[in-house]
């Protein structure tokens, strides 16, 4: 029977009955063994990161340029308001930005803001990616010390979670995947909740919680449900228990009320942007239905050594490649020293209703992370029949709220590592049993066994190098924006280092990349000329606006404030580089800087007086081509953007045709009526007299008789169910006579 702890055990105990200060002189001596040992474990098994903290960080980029940014534009949005804001990131996909997370790690982001004024960002990304193992070997430690009051257990178990194939797989570039050290803290403070009376023990596990949510947003959501078993073990011991059912229930209901309070204060300012999000009609947060078994995990994971382990990993490398998944998620190795320590606990200890709770809640885990589907070696499907074989995934996923964003499905091993750690140190607890006066030599085996599976030096880094360049436009204070060719429209390797580049010269970019993001994130690239042709490496790109993009091009920079078009040749093919220089050199008729050592060409955009241009706004169809000509109907309203750098008078000049009835075209600048012509059903050519303001101007085509449907009149045999009024094709912005 499992016994709760109601008071100190040591004040009962005659032989640990010493005085507090004896006894806190012990624990400083034990914790900070403990400490130093985890820390010299941390630098040797992530070897070389810290011999090369001056110069490299750890993994192998991508994801971590992305990461250090996100710390560096919390201070940016906190420091300078004018310029930024948390919710919304206005020095990516340049000009309209993106809703941003404002707290992807906010722990990770906090102390980055405490520390910048001391610290190069790359070197307190490298210090605080350490920490993750010193402190989550610690708090498994910590928790493992608990349960089972013997420490060789818990330094074994704190290996186990803190050294994890898990961990160090993530670590390559995923910082808040490899956030995982309050894990085990919040779960330590959560059992002494179960195990002991009193209030301080459930603010303790919120306080934690909340850290847990301020690592990474998806181990909130992991963390809830793992508080969510605890919370039924307390039920279930408490009916196994017999003792006073409704007092125990109202003691129950106290402590997690405390907990839940907590909890809850303290991560609602974290998410309530993500939540505001996830309950609008436009979620972005969350994932494509067909990313989810993707990066759920493979059965076969849990079995296979790390690909990073210096020995086995060049035999199970090609195995990992069947798996779908990202190449840092696909690691779950559990370790045959681990499975082997759980077995005998189960076997020695399943009789105790604490094991049992572990059991059960890695086993749970360990198959949520598997996804909806059973994968095995990169197959679905089994069988001559083509068998998929369900998994419980899919009852949660339907269930949990706010679950539905989380798209690493595999990342539920986190909780599960905390698992086997804890069945591993009871399973070592049992192990000692038989050899007590033999425990260090045990000891040192196992964890030698331990570290050999684990094993995953010498650690990938990669070196911060920045090009001179982006130094020399730093000392610049202007504000304007730069376009990077290639153009960041993917998560490619290079993409990432224009993230970490923006972090030395604070400028805005065109185009870059975040996990998620809304749908038109990207219209400014996809539909702006001249930085349409150069994302595209075409002038095929027709459309209705009859514009040649190398009149136009300096000015539709100027109008947009970029200042610098940086060309990454090395990243371009010979066909790709060709067209873009011809391109810059024939708009911008001026002679580029070449940075040979770094791959650069660099543009710098001529200060000119803009000429009109036009963008197309909203309300358009679809592009239709009418023998040969690019056609668009609107419905009964559409915008045209044109810009100009004086105010003036222009004229539009374009072809037009109503669809079954004549109809009047009234053009607006803003909310001033410009012109109104009749269009009638025969595509003939209308002049529009407009006048344009210094600037902006948005002008409106509004059709006030309204829509037709091509399929409600017989007589034109057409299906087409769309509200049309006005075709339109060959729109050209020409001077007024009088200019």
């Amino acid at each position: 029977m499992e016994i709760r702890k109601t008071s100190n055990p040591e004040k009962n105990n005659p032989e640990k009955n010493r005085s507090l200060k004896n006894k806190h002189f012990y624990n400083l001596r034990e914790y900070s063994l403990v400490g130093i040992s985890y820390t010299l474990l941390t630098i040797i098994l992530t070897y070389p990161v810290l011999f090369k903290i001056k110069t490299d960080i750890p993994g192998t980029g991508a994801d971590s340029f992305q990461w250090m940014r996100i710390l560096w534009y919390t201070k940016i949005a906190i420091k300078e308001a004018d310029l930024a804001a948390l919710t919304h990131d206005s020095l990516l996909f340049y000009p309209n930005g993106i809703e941003s997370m404002p707290f992807s790690s906010a722990f990770n982001q906090v102390l980055y803001v405490l520390l910048s004024p001391f610290l190069e960002l790359h070197v307190i990304y490298t210090i605080l990616w350490l920490l993750t193992f010193i402190i989550g070997a610690i708090g498994s430690y910590l928790l493992v010390k608990y349960l089972t009051d013997n420490k060789y257990a818990a330094f074994i178990a704190g290996i186990v979670f803190a050294f994890s194939p898990y961990h160090f797989s993530r670590g390559l570039y995923f910082f808040g995947a490899a956030t995982v050290q309050w894990i085990p803290f919040c779960a330590l403070y959560l059992m002494k909740t179960v195990k002991e009376e009193g209030i301080k023990n459930p603010i303790l596990a919120g306080i934690f919680f909340i850290l847990v949510a301020m690592s990474d947003l998806q181990y909130l959501i992991f963390m809830g449900i793992f508080a969510g078993l605890v919370f039924l073990y307390d039920f279930y011991l408490t009916l196994r228990s017999r003792k006073n059912f409704t007092h125990s229930v109202k003691q129950i209901i106290i402590k997690y009320f405390f907990f839940g309070g907590v909890a809850f204060l303290g991560v609602l300012p974290l998410t309530i942007n993500e939540i505001l999000i996830a309950i609008s009609n436009q979620n972005f947060l969350r994932p494509n239905t067909n990313e989810i078994p993707k990066l759920s995990n493979d059965l076969m994971s849990f079995f296979l050594p790390s690909h990073l382990h210096p020995l086995l990993g060049q035999f199970t490398l090609d195995l990992y490649s069947n798996i779908p998944s990202w190449f840092a998620e696909r690691v779950n190795f559990i370790g045959y020293i681990v499975l082997g320590l759980s077995i005998l606990a189960l076997l020695k200890s399943k009789r105790k209703p604490d094991v049992k709770f572990w059991l059960v809640s890695t086993f749970f885990f360990t198959i949520i992370s598997l996804g909806p589907i059973l994968h095995f070696n990169g197959a679905v499907a089994f069988t001559d029949s083509d068998l998929k074989i369900p998994l419980p995934y899919q009852m949660l996923y339907n269930t949990i709220p706010f679950l539905k964003n989380c798209r690493t499905v595999g990342r539920f091993f986190v909780i599960a590592t905390l698992g086997y750690s804890v069945l591993a140190g009871y399973g070592f607890s049992e192990l000692l049993k038989y050899k007590p006066e033999r425990k260090k030599l045990i000891f040192t085996i196992v964890g030698f066994l331990l570290v050999f599976e684990y094993l995953s030096i010498p650690y990938p880094t990669t070196q911060v190098n920045v090009p001179d360049f982006y130094y020399k436009i730093s000392n610049d204070k202007d504000n304007y924006a730069i376009l990077e060719i290639p153009q960041n429209s993917n998560a490619g390797y290079m993409d990432f280092h224009y993230l970490y580049y923006q972090t030395v010269h604070n400028k805005a970019l065109v185009g870059g990349y975040a996990a998620r993001y809304p749908a038109n994130v990207r219209d400014f690239q996809r539909t702006t000329p001249f930085i349409k042709e150069l994302q595209y490496y075409s002038l095929g790109t027709k459309d209705i606006l009859k514009e040649d993009v190398t009149d136009i091009g300096t000015s539709v920079l100027n109008a947009n404030n970029i200042r610098y078009v940086i060309v990454h040749k090395n990243q371009l093919s010979s066909e790709q580089l060709e067209f873009v220089t011809d391109l810059l050199n024939r708009t911008l008729k001026t002679e580029p800087d070449v940075y040979d050592e770094d791959g650069l060409i660099v543009y710098r955009v001529p200060d000119e007086t803009i000429q009109p241009f036009m963008l197309l706004g909203k309300g358009w169809n679809r592009p239709e081509n009418w023998d040969g000509t690019i056609t668009r109907w609107i419905s009964n309203r559409a915008t045209l953007s044109v810009y100009s750098g004086v105010a003036e008078n222009a004229t539009l000049k374009l072809s037009a045709c109503s669809l079954h009835s004549p109809k009047t075209l009234e053009v607006y600048n803003g909310k001033t009526l410009q012109s109104k012509q009749n269009i009638s059903t025969n595509l003939s050519t209308v002049n529009i007299p407009v006048t344009l303001n210094q600037g902006k101007n948005v002008i409106l085509l509004n059709v006030p008789e309204g829509t037709e449907r091509p399929c409600d009149f017989p007589e034109l045999k057409n299906n087409d169910t769309r509200e049309l009024s006005i075709a339109i094709q060959r729109v050209q912005l020409i001077d007024s006579p009088e200019n």
